[in-house]
């Protein structure tokens, strides 16, 4: 499994390249069998998120890079709200290009905005509501103390915390290599550590550290005015829960507490309806049946996911496929999936992607 990972490693960005080199990737657009979801998080690189690990990122050239590629290739951004309308009534655009940014970080508004206001896009923005509460999530307080101290030392700090026997071993034996050890820290800590402890544990040693949560929330995410603005400029705002937990860990109370509060909120602050949700994380084990009733019943017009592919008249519309793009991607992979090269070589046996 890893040679074959190594090998699709290797190939992916070769293919990549002489299909977008040659123009060859540009045959598949007339066949094109969907719509690509493209998926961010931070754009630029201010202060206040100096915290958040690489991949959540792409700077201003790159993303400006990119919307030049699909609008020379003919391609138009859309918004969820958007796509949906022309797929409920059965049309599936060929020119369609949905970006979509997850969290809801200041970012957006003070960088993103300028972005695709200059360059005649739109996007729609997933935004948690926690944190213009001034509260954030167990993810926020891993990635500020692991900039502050590093991946050992909190992995230490987090066994001196937990009282699982077994958790403090696993804590105390990661990888030696920096990436290795952050990856199976943070495993850890989403699936192995019962939210309530995960939280409390982790809230214990960023507050030890300085950390505080208003100061921080208050400085890295969107407030109740820039959704405001952003939704006046024809930027979408879809709801992404209140305190980005994973749903399927949850009962069907506390599901509908996120779900809904974060509606509710959003709607007191945009005053109209909101019609977008995404799934914390996006994984398909990060959601359950209950999840989706409940999103039903609330009546949102789409759900995505973080799971890779192309979205036809047939894709579930509370199951839609993104793919995630940052700093690291190759543009002629993101190109790719835009034109259909990969969901073509999929059909074959032969994937690919790049995630």
């Amino acid at each position: 499994m890893m040679l074959k990972h190594k090998l699709k490693g290797l190939l992916g960005p070769l293919v990549a390249k002489v299909f977008h080199v040659t123009g060859l990737r540009s045959l598949f657009r007339s066949t094109r069998e969907g719509v690509p979801i493209l998926m961010f998080h931070n754009v630029g690189h201010p202060e206040e998120t100096g915290y958040l690990p690489g991949h959540m990122k792409i700077s201003e050239a790159k993303l400006r890079r990119l919307l030049g590629m699909l609008q020379k290739s003919g391609y138009r951004t859309w918004t969820m709200k958007q796509l949906m309308e022309e797929l409920a009534e059965g049309r599936v655009p060929d020119d369609a290009v949905v970006l979509t940014f997850d969290d809801g970080y200041r970012d957006n508004h003070d960088v993103l905005l300028p972005i695709l206001q200059s360059m005649g896009a739109t996007a729609t923005i997933y935004v948690q509501t926690g944190p213009m509460k001034g509260r954030l999530n167990w993810l926020h307080h891993y990635f500020w103390a692991l900039h502050e101290i590093g991946p050992h030392e909190l992995a230490e700090r987090l066994a001196q915390e937990v009282e699982q026997a077994h958790l403090k071993s696993d804590l105390r034996s990661l990888p030696v290599q920096t990436d290795a050890a952050e990856y199976e820290m943070k495993r850890l800590m989403k699936y192995e550590v019962t939210p309530a402890d995960r939280d409390a544990v982790l809230r214990n040693v960023f507050e030890a550290l300085g950390g505080v949560d208003a100061d921080l929330a208050r400085d890295v995410y969107l407030g109740p005015e820039e959704c405001r603005n952003l939704d006046k400029a024809g930027v979408e705002i879809g709801a992404h829960t209140v305190n980005h937990l994973i749903l399927s860990s949850l009962d069907a109370t506390q599901q509908r507490l996120e779900i809904e509060g974060s509606l509710r909120d959003l709607e007191s602050w945009l005053g109209h309806g909101v019609a977008s949700f995404a799934y914390p994380y996006g994984r398909t084990w990060d959601y359950d049946e209950e999840t989706l009733s409940i999103l039903k019943e609330l009546g949102f017009q789409s759900a995505t996911t973080a799971m890779p592919g192309l979205n036809d008249a047939s894709t579930p519309r509370l199951e839609l496929k993104r793919s995630a793009v940052n700093e690291d991607s190759d543009l002629a992979q993101v190109m790719c999936e835009v034109d259909g090269v990969y969901r073509w070589l999929d059909r074959r046996g032969l994937n690919l992607r790049a995630s």
